[in-house]
């Protein structure tokens, strides 16, 4: 079990607790703790036993405890007493859109509702739309809410899984007669959502006693094998992993095969076996195939004619785009952005705090533009070796004008324009306001281009295909958002823009220097969509992306 797992069952406490009609102080502490958690550096295990954990910021003895018991036996004795006190379901409400805790409250008491299929036949039959404050429009989205929540109930996000499967292959590597450990599946594919966890173990012990050990693996509630080849382990927390057992001889064609996906491995046929996956390809007359691009979307065919793309690699980004300092939602300042993009390897970074129409978000004022800029010319000046570049997130309003008029935005080296209101726009209103805004020639790039919340909001209605088409006619570039629970370009639609002759970007979209690690998940999806080092703007020297800015305000 992980931080990111121990997190979320703080987080159940706290939904729990406020059902309940705990004190919100009590509920507030888990919600603390759980931040706090995910903060951690390195293995949630390790600072345990360390000391480092009771000593972070955030954790309290209660919390402490409930860590510990977790990673002990992936059990959590106060989790399980308030299922017994309050119907599991009504938590799993709290996550549908407009359903807080008092409308929660609310429809458990009048209605006797603590179910999910409850609360949709309530909503069908029209008990919902009837109760105070309601109404049938409030009625048809929460079954719309419902609908989605039981699609994400199946997922969790990429960086939550990976740092989960992570955490696993340490274990299984831990456990004696394991020589090698590899996550497979749609992890290593680099997919933006994931169900199940996938592992090959490099087997040096027998089979058999493997299987033993595996069963009695911390956490383990549900174990099944299948021909001592392939096991499938439930935690006690909800998570899945297929754990697949290999020889020496046979570890690259399991690998492959645990990797997938199934279209890809019907492209190739039969695969003879080898110890590594190189060998695998050779023998059957194809290149090697980076895991990214294993999707059954014509890459066998393409290797073939030896035609794949050098895919851009962490090595060619010398640009750290879209982060945002304490001018704004950020808790970082700007000398310690440059610092720490510095000691990361970054040459230059581009800040880009919110514009002031994002008051939600602390958003920047022309008054705090010049104090800003005298900042970041200081800091320049003193000779840090990451150059800063004046740069705002700007907000694209209603109308498609850009926030802040044009003498403004032209004291800036770039502009971001990005949608952040009115998602509810219909599908040819969204799409003119969008492309209007990328007739201004002071954007640079338009940020998360579709607005998407992986496993929590859906894109808003778009004409994406048209939104493409006038960037490569304009010269505007397309964020890759590498915020994991965005990653907004789809990496589907990278591989579109590509083909229309669309420059991208990586946008870290960081808030702190923690969201510098970002930019690998954004990285991922710039490789799965077959992106070269040439077609991404976080290539170029700090004066070529000022050349590509000074381009697009020239019109």
């Amino acid at each position: 079990m992980d931080k990111h797992a121990v997190a979320h069952v703080l987080e159940q406490i706290a939904a729990f607790l406020e059902l309940k009609g705990d004190s919100p102080f009590r509920t507030r502490a888990y919600l603390q703790a759980a931040g706090a958690l995910r903060g951690v550096q390195g293995d949630l295990s390790e600072a345990l036993t360390s000391g480092v954990l009771a000593e972070t910021r955030g954790v309290g003895p209660a919390t402490l405890e409930i860590a510990k018991e977790l990673l002990g036996t992936g059990r959590c004795s106060l989790l399980e007493e308030l299922k017994e006190q309050v119907p599991p379901d009504l938590v799993e409400m709290l996550r549908i859109s407009g359903l807080g805790v008092g409308r929660v409250r609310l429809i458990h008491q009048r209605l006797g509702i603590e179910t999910l299929e409850e609360l949709e036949a309530a909503a069908m039959d029209g008990r919902l739309a009837r109760l105070p404050r309601f109404g049938q429009r409030t009625a048809e989205n929460i079954l719309k809410g419902i609908a989605f929540l039981r699609r994400s109930n199946e997922y969790r996000l990429y960086h939550h899984a990976h740092a989960e499967a992570e955490s696993l292959r340490e274990a299984l590597l831990r456990m004696g007669g394991v020589r090698r450990a590899e996550i497979a599946g749609s992890i290593r594919r680099r997919r933006e959502v994931i169900r199940d966890l996938d592992l090959v173990l490099e087997c040096i012990a027998s089979r058999h006693e493997l299987v033993k050990r595996l069963a009695g693996v911390a956490g383990v509630s549900e174990f099944a094998t299948r021909d001592e080849s392939e096991v499938t382990i439930r935690f006690a927390g909800g998570t899945v992993a297929d754990v697949y057992l290999a020889t020496p001889d046979d570890f690259g064609t399991v690998l492959l095969r645990a990797t997938g996906s199934a279209a890809h491995l019907v492209e190739l046929g039969p695969l003879p076996t080898a110890s590594n996956e190189d060998d695998v390809y050779r023998a059957l007359g194809v290149p090697p195939i980076p895991p990214e691009l294993r999707e059954g979307m014509g890459e066998v065919q393409t290797a073939r004619k030896d035609a794949l793309p050098r895919l851009v690699t962490r090595d060619d980004l010398q640009g750290f785009l879209h982060c945002h300092s304490n001018y704004s939602d950020g808790t970082t300042t700007i000398e310690e952005w440059a610092l720490a993009c510095a000691a990361d390897g970054y040459r230059w970074l581009g800040l880009t705090d919110h514009s002031q129409a994002a008051a939600y978000a602390g958003g920047i004022t022309p008054a705090d533009i010049q104090r800003q800029h005298a900042e970041i010319d200081a800091v320049n000046a003193s000779g840090v070796e990451c150059t800063i570049l004046k740069g705002i997130e700007a907000d694209i309003l209603p109308d498609g004008r850009l926030d802040f008029e044009p003498d403004v935005l032209a004291q800036f080296d770039f502009v971001i324009g990005s949608v952040h209101s009115r998602f509810a726009m219909n599908r040819e209103v969204m799409t003119e306001r969008i492309l209007s805004a990328m007739d201004d020639p002071h954007m640079t790039i338009l940020g998360h281009p579709t607005g998407r919340l992986l496993l929590s909001r859906d894109p808003y209605p778009l004409d994406l295909d048209a939104v493409l088409e006038k960037a490569a006619v304009n010269g505007v570039a397309i964020e890759v958002n590498a915020d994991p629970h965005r990653l907004d370009l789809d990496w589907r639609m990278v591989r579109r823009a590509i083909d229309l002759g669309v420059t991208l970007s990586i946008g870290a979209d960081a808030h702190s220097t923690s969201g510098i690690g970002n930019m690998e998940f954004g990285l991922g999806v710039a490789r799965k969509g077959w992106a070269t080092s040439n077609r991404i703007l976080n290539t170029l020297g700090v004066d070529v992306f000022g050349q590509y800015a000074t381009r697009r305000r020239a019109g």
